[in-house]
């Protein structure tokens, strides 16, 4: 069994005992929360792809969100909320990519337009244009794995709700080419180890409005907009999925601290599976 898989069936696990846990002891209440927001990568079917979300569970994702009775809101209801105050729906959920690879386009474009849902997309802007692979995805494209990304071009074509990744160029940048204002930005990595208070004030300073990081957990209205969590969706079971939307998996966010980030590159290291 291939190293990723075991880290995958691992960390299933995991999510599942500690959803399961909290439920079971009534520590999982919803009622502060008011935006999860969910965040995925590539979306395709190519095997030994870390960070891939097959096609088809990404459709049952969709579907189970719909199921469960969650709010697929748009980027713009989720600025209203942070910036003017306005409510979002009950059980809000905020679908995004990170790193702007086509297969969002090829896709997770088509099952969100059959479920009628928006998506907000980050990109790197200085790999658009550019054939050369993402850093992480360095040792995947020397294996023959290529993952690309999306252009300038298809960039403009795209009515997305938001693109961004650098701090102040890239916010010229992307409003040059794309003639509209970007307001949210996503930080590189986005745990605790990854980004410092320094960083949230050139973002504030950059005029972004939100900001995402990868620390796990939903929202409540207080939440500091420029630290918005997300939850990294994998291809979890139906029953963990659907405990991780409910908010019972919150405690994971411990891996996300500076010592459980180091925590998780010994653990990589020792399984194979660092992705650089």
């Amino acid at each position: 069994m291939r190293a990723e898989r075991v880290k995958q069936l691992l960390k299933n696990g995991v999510y599942r005992t500690i959803g399961e846990t909290a439920v079971a002891i009534g520590a999982n209440g919803n009622g502060h929360r008011s935006l999860r927001v969910l965040m995925y990568h590539k979306v395709n079917d190519v095997p030994e792809n870390p960070l891939t979300m097959p096609v088809s569970v990404f459709d049952e994702q969709m579907d189970q969100v719909r199921e469960l009775g969650y709010t697929v809101v748009d980027l713009d209801a989720v600025l209203a909320h942070y910036a003017d105050g306005v409510p979002l729906p009950p059980r809000a959920v905020l679908i995004t990519f990170d790193d702007g690879y086509h297969d969002n386009l090829d896709n997770a474009a088509t099952v969100l337009r059959k479920y009628g849902y928006p998506a907000v997309l980050f990109v790197p802007i200085g790999y658009l244009d550019d054939r050369h692979p993402l850093p992480h995805e360095e040792r995947l494209a020397a294996q023959g794995i290529l993952n690309r990304t999306i252009d300038w071009e298809e960039m403009a074509e795209l009515e997305l709700d938001e693109a961004a990744r650098e701090i102040a160029l890239s916010k010229l940048r992307l409003e040059e080419r794309l003639e509209r204002p970007v307001r949210a930005f996503s930080y590189v990595k986005g745990s605790e180890a990854h980004y410092k208070p320094v960083h949230l004030s050139l973002v504030r300073q950059a005029g972004y409005d939100v900001a995402f990081t990868a620390v796990s957990g939903s929202n409540s209205p207080t939440t500091d907009p420029l630290q918005l969590r997300r939850y990294n969706i994998e291809p979890y079971s139906p029953r963990t999925f659907e405990l991780v939307l409910a908010g019972a998996c919150d405690l994971i966010s411990v891996k996300d601290t500076v010592t459980g980030t180091h925590a998780r590159r010994l653990f990589n290291a020792a399984l194979g599976t660092s992705t650089k």
